[in-house]
């Protein structure tokens, strides 16, 4: 992700990784700092709490969790003055592309589709 936000301009001065900012107040202070605040689909998202109103918010929707992603992050975020953004993952840019195959049903219809944990694919 950082990557692709730098391709398209962006300057990105924080990168959050799991285990490094453990600190609450350390992590809100950043995230209050930052104009632009992207994220996936995730838990991690909770911390647009954090943003200063009028920042903007943008999630990584992973196929099939659209609505998910507006009810947990993006309605939120519209409430708390945020401008939220949602980059919906097309099948061709998803890791699963190429292990499933374009005509697999998490593509088709990725609503009947569940991982079953301990079960091979």
């Amino acid at each position: 992700m950082v990557s692709m936000m730098e391709e398209l301009g962006f300057r990105v001065t924080i990168v959050a990784r799991n285990n490094v900012i453990s600190d609450l107040n350390t992590l809100a202070h950043i995230i209050n700092s930052c104009r632009v605040f992207v994220g996936d689909h995730g838990a991690g998202l909770t911390n647009e709490l954090f943003l200063p109103a009028g920042a903007v918010m943008v999630q990584i929707e992973l196929i099939g969790l659209e609505w998910a992603g507006t009810t947990y992050y993006g309605d939120p975020a519209r409430v708390m003055g945020l401008h939220y953004l949602p980059y919906r993952i097309e099948p061709e840019e998803s890791s699963l592309f190429k292990v499933f195959g374009q005509n697999h049903t998490a593509f088709k219809d990725p609503r009947s589709f569940s991982f079953e944990v301990g079960r091979e694919i």
